[in-house]
C-alpha cells in the first residue's frame, strides 16, 4: 500500500510538472489531514493550524518543482511542515496557552472521558516544554507514527541521533511528571 500511494503521489507530481494545475489540489487532498494534524500537535489551536497547514501547501506548491524524489512525497510535506511548524513555535512561544476543562458534574464514563482528554492535555502541554525540535520528533514517531527512517529523512538527520533524541525527550517528559515542581519553576 506504500508503494501504491507513493507511485501515485508521483503520478501527481508529473502531471502537476506537466501543466495539470488540478493535479496538486489532488495532493492536498490527499496529504491536508496528516498536515493538518501535525500543525495542530504544535500549536494546539484550530484556526493557527489550519494557517500553518496552509503554509506548508503554499510553500510545496512554490517550490515542487525542486523537489528532488529522494524521498516520498509525504515525507517531503512532512519535513516542510516540521520545519515551518518549528520556526512558528519558537516566534510565537509565548502564545501558548493551557488548555483545562472544568465540569461540575458528570457520570462515570464521562468523567473518565473527561480524565483522558486532561491527561492528554497535560501531555500536550508538557511537549510544549520540549526544546521545538526535541518536540516535533517525539510528535512524528509517537503521534504520527513514523520510523526512525522516515524521521530521519524529514529532519536530516542520522538515525542514532533521533533515537536518542526520542529517548532524551521521553526521558525530560518522566521528569516532569515525576517533579511537578519543575514544572512551575520553568512556567
Amino acid at each position: 500500500m506504500v508503494s501504491a500511494n507513493q507511485d501515485a503521489d508521483a503520478q501527481l507530481v508529473d502531471r502537476y510538472l506537466a501543466g495539470d494545475a488540478t493535479a496538486f489540489d489532488e495532493i492536498m487532498i490527499r496529504h491536508q489531514r496528516r498536515i493538518y494534524r501535525l500543525c495542530y500537535r504544535f500549536v494546539n489551536n484550530r484556526e493557527d493550524a489550519k494557517d500553518l497547514a496552509q503554509d506548508v501547501f503554499y510553500k510545496a506548491f512554490a517550490h515542487l518543482e525542486n523537489f528532488r524524489r529522494e524521498s516520498s512525497l509525504k515525507t517531503w510535506l512532512y519535513q516542510i511542515a516540521m520545519n515551518h511548524c518549528v520556526n512558528h513555535v519558537k516566534k510565537h512561544s509565548q502564545h501558548f496557552v493551557e488548555v483545562s476543562e472544568n465540569t461540575a458534574s458528570a457520570t462515570a464514563s464521562v468523567q473518565s472521558q473527561l480524565e483522558d482528554r486532561e491527561e492528554r492535555e497535560q501531555f500536550r502541554h508538557l511537549l510544549q516544554r520540549l526544546p521545538p525540535k526535541q518536540k516535533a520528533i517525539l510528535e512524528l514517531r509517537i503521534n504520527e507514527q513514523l520510523s526512525y527512517e522516515e524521521i530521519a529523512k524529514i529532519s536530516g538527520r542520522s538515525i542514532s541521533t533521533i533515537k536518542a533524541s526520542v529517548f532524551f525527550a521521553l526521558e525530560k517528559l518522566r521528569e516532569l511528571v515525576k517533579h511537578p515542581s519543575k514544572r512551575a519553576e520553568k512556567a
